[in-house]
């Protein structure tokens, strides 16, 4: 922590900040809010909030902004809430406001505890955002999480956007169907189209550039759905005063055009985390060129002018690399993606993640990038703030704004992590800076479901005015809305430890219990084992007879879950230490008994069911052939990712039937093999034979057996006498300020290992 805020610190004084005001007419949330009428937002909030109280009246004025921030005011009178706000999405945010602090309530992404009393408590409470916007979405959020869902999935989650008080937010569909309507006109034939296209779990990595054709192609049914989804969502968020920020061109296309226009320069992409010719390296067109604005524009007339909607997101360079670039490409590409946003809207902001920042350009070189943009016309998610920040570094973005985010999460994995003391902490220092461009707060994870206590807090953040000054005390509170009883220690040990990470290492929730079998792993963690089983005692033993709740079920089973990942690692430590001893075998089956009993434990709550997904994506299907693609490419995507592997495991799942059909099946053979490849050579110093492994695991044994299995209370309790303490396991080394990924092993002693190759 302490490194940390040395580093900030050293920046702040060292770096000059840049002496230009900050223009932010564009950014202007009374015209971006408002495009929708103060009656039509009102029906929209009461439509979202009548839904769990019929007490409620709601009044929407535009001219309750407060100097350009959304604003409400709460106050029970004569039985019933007043609400009056700003917006819509704002009366809504009013509603959940009440909830949470006057009634001990909770609406969370997977779990809710609604506890409205008779006698509405009295509140009278007038509250202002802290900043114009708060921002939601990561351009992958919508393949790791949002790729299966309905319509119906989609209703739902914006009214948890809009009871957190979001009002900017991607609009991430249907953008395929767009671009095939064009490569028609242009002549592309439908076969090329369709292996160009990726499958519907790898259409982030497609509109990057990164990669093509894996997993496609997509069915004309997908791209009707996605069309529909995209209308109704654009118009759910007008309709609460949420800015929706539309899609753009970025530059990628087809390798087809090099056939189509010859006496075009197009860049070459280079291979992208080892995709072989056959998916990678696509085109990057030559911003000099008119053909660049021309697509450009021939998108955004596509796509459609929809009133009001200023803001388009094009991210040219995320984790891509083109041939021959340099600091004049990168300034070329960034003033053709503004003129061809300002040919077609007048009044279009430019918005971008900082990750292609990342990619080791100089400052130099962002500096030029971000320059050749008039000030106050792009908008940067600093993506990563509460671990990398990149506003010191990058001189407050050279005077340009940006929004401070929370990404938290890679892949949509789990496990339970989070960095609570930062982001209650860093978010309002830079607030507060004298020269911040910063103009609001954003949550910005590759996949939700997971950890929502470091969501909630951060959401907070667009509204307290300084950090929570006791973070016990307000996970205490939390825990009590969530859970409808109190569970004070068990969330006091729960934020000391799996909570409290402060290092620069990436947690992405790749454990051992996910990882390819080998033997050359470091596992290691940022608390203590013995903080863990407090938790999980505290939460069993004392508020089982009085809570049961959604959320209290969901964190029994977390916690659990958490303790035997801890577990694994722990006797896979043991495992390295008994391969050449006779307890090597014992030690295998107690590894594997472990992914058992973390198998169980999942299936008694639906939340950690890989049906869902599986399931969710075979809906989508028209057919049984393409109910068939969707489902292989959901099992790609959570397993080897790409064709041979590539990206392995990124977004794996520790969901019930993935750990008894896929992980477990996958270490047994590895162990078992080297077990036999031991005796076969315990005299020999050769390494055997590669194993190839096919995984014991297909999505129909998913389907049949993955139903919700009992309650898990009683469960829990036997697992955690069952392996509380156990002799000969050490505990995990602790690191709490990281610099690398992880630690690396050095490999000890002579033993034999079964090499693993992973075959889909």
């Amino acid at each position: 922590m302490w490194l940390s805020s040395l580093l900030i610190v050293l920046l702040v004084f060292l770096v000059p900040f840049p002496v230009s005001l900050l223009n932010l007419e564009y950014l202007d949330p009374t015209k971006l809010q408002t495009v929708v009428p103060a009656h039509v937002q009102k029906r929209a909030a009461l439509h979202i909030i009548r839904r769990y109280s019929k007490k409620v009246y709601v009044e929407i004025d535009h001219l309750w902004f407060y100097n350009l921030r959304d604003s409400f005011n709460i106050k029970t009178t004569d039985g019933f809430l007043i609400i009056k706000a700003s917006t819509g999405v704002a009366a809504v945010w009013a509603f959940n406001y009440y909830l949470k602090k006057y009634c001990k309530s909770q609406i969370e992404w997977q779990t809710q505890n609604i506890n409205i009393p008779s006698v509405l408590p009295f509140a009278d409470e007038t509250v202002i955002a802290n900043d114009r916007f708060r921002y939601y979405q990561n351009a992958c959020t919508v393949s790791y999480s949002f790729v299966w869902w309905n319509i119906n999935d989609w209703k739902k989650h914006i009214e948890w956007m809009a009871l957190n008080g979001i009002n900017l937010t991607l609009a991430p569909v249907a953008q395929e169907a767009i671009w095939a309507r064009i490569y028609s006109k242009l002549g592309i034939p439908k076969k090329e189209i369709d292996k160009h296209f990726t499958g519907p779990a790898f259409l982030t990595w497609l509109r990057g550039g990164n990669i093509h054709g894996w997993g496609g192609p997509l069915p004309t049914s997908w791209h009707k759905l996605q069309s529909q989804i995209q209308l109704i969502v654009i118009d759910t968020f007008l309709n609460l005063g949420i800015v929706p920020i539309l899609p753009a061109f970025n530059g990628h296309v087809p390798v087809a055009f090099s056939r189509l226009y010859p006496n075009e320069t197009f860049y070459t992409v280079k291979p992208w985390s080892n995709f072989g010719f056959d998916y990678c390296c696509g085109l990057f067109v030559n911003p000099l060129s008119h053909m660049f604005t021309k697509l450009g524009i021939m998108f955004l007339e596509e796509m459609g002018g929809i009133p009001g909607c200023h803001l388009y997101t094009s991210n040219p360079f995320n984790d891509v690399i083109l041939s021959d670039f340099n600091t004049e490409l990168a300034v070329n590409t960034a003033e053709a993606i503004f003129t061809t946003l300002t040919e077609f809207d007048p009044r279009a902001v430019w918005v971008v993640q900082n990750s292609m920042f990342d990619n080791k350009w100089p400052n130099q070189r962002v500096e030029a990038f971000l320059d050749v943009v008039p000030n106050g016309r792009i908008l940067i998610l600093d993506l990563q703030s509460e671990r990398l920040p990149k506003y010191y570094i990058l001189n407050m973005y050279y005077g340009q704004p940006f929004i401070w985010c929370m990404l938290h999460n890679f892949g949509g994995t789990l496990g339970m992590f989070g960095n609570m003391v930062t982001i209650n902490k860093d978010v309002y220092e830079v607030r507060s800076q004298a020269n911040s461009t910063m103009i609001g707060i954003g949550l910005t994870p590759e996949g939700i479901n997971q950890n929502y206590v470091v969501y909630d807090l951060m959401l907070e953040s667009a509204w307290r005015k300084s950090p929570v000054e006791d973070l016990n005390a307000w996970v205490a509170d939390y825990a009590e809305r969530r859970y409808g009883c109190k569970a004070n220690e068990a969330w006091e040990f729960l934020l000391k430890s799996v909570y409290s990470y402060e290092g620069f290492g990436k947690i992405d929730g790749s454990y051992i219990t996910t990882k390819k079998p080998s033997f050359n792993y470091s596992p290691w963690a940022w608390y203590n084992s013995t903080d863990l089983y407090q938790a999980l005692n505290n939460l069993l033993f004392v508020n089982n007879s009085v809570c049961d709740s959604q959320g209290y079920r969901y964190d029994v089973v977390d916690l659990t879950r958490q303790l035997l990942q801890y577990k694994i690692e722990q006797i896979f430590l043991k495992l390295v230490n008994d391969l050449n001893t006779s307890k090597f075998q014992e030690t295998v089956e107690m590894f594997l008994d472990a992914f058992d009993d973390m198998a169980m434990i999942l299936a008694t709550d639906s939340n950690f069911l890989a049906t869902n997904w599986f399931q969710k994506a075979r809906d989508l299907g028209n057919t049984t052939e393409e109910a068939d693609l969707f489902e292989q490419n959901a099992w790609k995507q959570i397993t080897t990712w790409g064709p041979n592997g590539q990206r392995n495991d990124y977004a794996c799942k520790q969901w019930s039937e993935m750990v008894a059909f896929y992980y477990r099946p996958g270490w047994a053979k590895f162990l078992y093999d080297t077990i036999k490849a031991r005796n076969r050579n315990r005299e020999s110093t050769k390494q055997p034979a590669k194993v190839k492994l096919r995984p014991v695991y297909n999505t129909k044994n998913v389907l049949l057996r993955g139903k919700r299995q009992k309650s898990p209370y009683g469960m829990a309790q036997r697992l955690y006498y069952k392996w509380r303490s156990i002799p000969g396991l050490q505990d995990l080394r602790v690191f709490t300020a990281v610099n690398t990924v992880e630690p690396k092993t050095a490999k000890g002693g002579d033993y034999y290992e079964a090499d693993y190759v992973m075959d889909n």
